[in-house]
């Protein structure tokens, strides 16, 4: 697969995968993350959390169960404290209290019923009932409505439900708006029938059922397909020994009641009374709340601000967040695989930053929730995938440029090669290289008086030093020629000072061959001795071959036939090199001229020279 498309294979691939996880709502563990990644960004300090003074709760807490003995009371209990409430200007009580049966004494019902009617703006809750499995996750299909008794003479506008729903890890983060009745209508929840108290009429939420959507004002409240809408949180959880951090003002039941409180102090509010006790229950945990629940009453306050104040959050539009998805995992992926090293790493975590940038900016800007865990998921996978391949690409490419070049250049010289971006493949590049050809004189009449076994012995000797010698100089081992060597220096790692390399090579090989000439004939009896002949220039070098099946990496051009011609002219021990070399050494170099010389395939005389060494 080339190179510059897996990327962009592997984003589209990974893309599309997480979309479906996405769209689908998948739910699960994965929902669980994303939820928990949208806590952090509802987590305020002290400062920050400034609940509304205009919401107060009367709590049903262990003072007042101390103080009025066991639970549940009379009724007109709340009857007179709502009444007295109202009386003195307050907006709007919920008795957050289920009051199902009829009570056992009549006139407590009658007491409440009464101060109900002459106060429209005390209200009670409803409380559905839910199968236990739902048969389709875009609707809420309802079992039973459980109302007030009919003895409290509760109006359908005073009735609010207080069903909260949990997400699948138990956490509270949305309020459901509305629920539909037996004959489809809809009943306000009791934050929104309580917030509606505050609010001009022209601000009120209510429930547009030609649209089947949910206005504040002129605006669409955006709610999901179960007309639910994620809610800020402004209060902490409350702590029976260090108390509520910061949370909205409250007070015992049995203080209000028993004249405790000044009646006045609840003007221009609404007011919710309900349990805050641990043993009545009703706790929940919330987003800013993971380790002490927070109490019905106290939840309840948190929506009504938030409808107050317009905090409710809304999911980015699908497709768009399928695009983010998409675009983030390419940029992971394009990161893998142009980076390396160090910088891969400090991309990825430079791309995770961005990511998290514009989720905050997002939320922060036009309270929208962007795919935060998917997005995630698709910069590691998208990392891990081409990372992998470009592992895998690299072990590949060591082992064939090992394979390849092992036998031609010095383990320096592959390891350079393994650094390069360049490819190794068939075909070959125009470069500027030196070429050297040596070649044993008087070697036939030697091996004619050797077995054949001491000949390939010292054949191998000489192979072996002209090889050591040639890496040695950062030379490529182009091919043996019988008794024969063909070397390049400048390819496939570019040298400026090719040529020097080569002359340096060339030297050494002459002052090898004379310590080895001696050994010979004090052994054989005769000596041996090279002819080199050597030339720089411009020649074609690469690979030639088949990829799958076999390749040698070698040169061709002018450059090549005329250090071949040399290495013929060159007398033994000699080492003859062309016009193009001489004008690169002569500077730093003792060279003699030989003259012009007629070469076979030249049409004109070439000036050679004989390397002397260094100066």
């Amino acid at each position: 697969m080339h190179t510059k498309t897996f990327p962009i294979i592997i984003a589209c691939l990974i893309t599309l995968i997480l979309g479906g996880l996405y769209i689908g709502g998948s739910g699960g563990i994965l929902q669980v993350t994303e939820n928990a990644f949208r806590d952090v960004l509802l987590l305020k300090s002290e400062e920050e959390r400034l609940p509304d003074d205009r919401i107060k709760m009367i709590v049903i807490d262990d003072e007042s169960l101390q103080t009025l003995g066991s639970f549940p009371w009379p009724r007109s209990l709340y009857a007179d404290v709502a009444d007295e409430l109202m009386s003195a200007g307050a907006k709007a009580v919920a008795i957050d209290l289920l009051l199902l049966e009829p009570s056992a004494d009549a006139q407590d019902d009658q007491r409440l019923s009464e101060v109900m009617k002459r106060w429209p703006s005390i209200y009670v809750p409803v409380q559905a009932v839910f199968p236990l499995l739902q048969k389709d996750k875009h609707s809420l299909e309802i079992e039973r409505l459980d109302r007030p008794a009919s003895t409290i003479g509760a109006d359908k506008n005073q009735l609010g439900h207080v069903n909260v729903m949990q997400d699948q890890d138990g956490i509270i983060r949305r309020l459901t708006l509305g629920l539909p009745d037996e004959e489809g209508n809809m009943i306000p929840a009791l934050s929104v029938r309580l917030a509606n108290a505050l609010l001009e009429k022209r601000e009120q939420i209510i429930w547009d059922a030609d649209k089947k959507v949910w206005i504040q004002g002129n605006r669409i409240i955006p709610t999901n397909d179960r007309y639910q809408v994620r809610i800020d949180y402004y209060s902490t959880a409350y702590d029976s020994i260090k108390g509520a951090l910061r949370g909205y003002d409250r007070q015992s039941f049995s203080d209000v009641l028993l004249g405790h409180i000044d009646p006045n102090y609840y003007k221009d509010t609404i007011v919710l009374l309900g349990p805050y006790s641990q043993t009545l229950g009703d706790r929940h945990l919330t987003p800013v709340s993971r380790s002490i629940p927070l109490f019905g009453l106290e939840i309840h306050a948190n929506m009504i601000q938030s409808l107050l104040e317009h905090d409710y959050y809304q999911e980015i539009n699908p497709m768009v967040g399928l695009i983010m998805i998409f675009i983030i995992t390419l940029l992971a992926s394009i990161s893998a695989a142009y980076f390396k090293g160090f910088k891969t790493y400090i991309s990825f975590g430079l791309i995770i930053l961005l990511y998290m940038s514009i989720g905050y900016m997002c939320f922060y800007l036009t309270d929208t929730y962007i795919p935060f865990l998917y997005g995630l998921l698709g910069i590691l996978a998208g990392f891990v995938v081409v990372t992998a391949k470009k592992s895998s690409d690299e072990r590949a490419l060591r082992k064939h440029v090992t394979h390849l070049f092992g036998r031609y250049v010095s383990p320096d010289v592959v390891t350079a090669l393994l650094a390069s971006k360049d490819p190794i493949k068939p075909g070959g590049v125009r470069m500027d290289i030196t070429v050297m050809f040596i070649d044993i004189r008087s070697f036939t009449p030697l091996a004619e008086q050797l077995s054949p076994e001491e000949t390939l012995s010292i054949l191998n000797r000489y192979l072996h030093m002209c090889t050591e010698t040639v890496f040695r100089h950062q030379g490529t081992l182009d091919k043996f020629l019988g008794d024969g060597v063909m070397a390049i220096f400048g390819a496939p790692q570019r040298l400026e000072s090719h040529v020097e390399f080569a002359a340096d090579a060339a030297l050494e090989l002459t002052r090898l061959a004379e310590k080895w000439t001696a050994d010979m004939e004090a052994e054989y009896g005769r000596g041996i001795q090279f002819g080199i002949g050597l030339e720089c220039g411009e020649a074609v070098v690469g690979n030639i071959g088949s990829e799958s099946l076999r390749m040698d990496y070698t040169a061709i051009g002018d450059t090549v036939n005329v250090a071949a011609r040399l290495e013929g002219k060159a007398l033994p021990g000699r080492i003859v090199i062309g016009p193009k070399a001489a004008a690169r050494l002569e500077s730093a170099y003792e060279l003699h001229s030989i003259g012009r010389v007629e070469l076979k395939g030249k049409s004109e005389p070439m000036e050679l020279s004989e390397l002397l060494g260094k100066r």
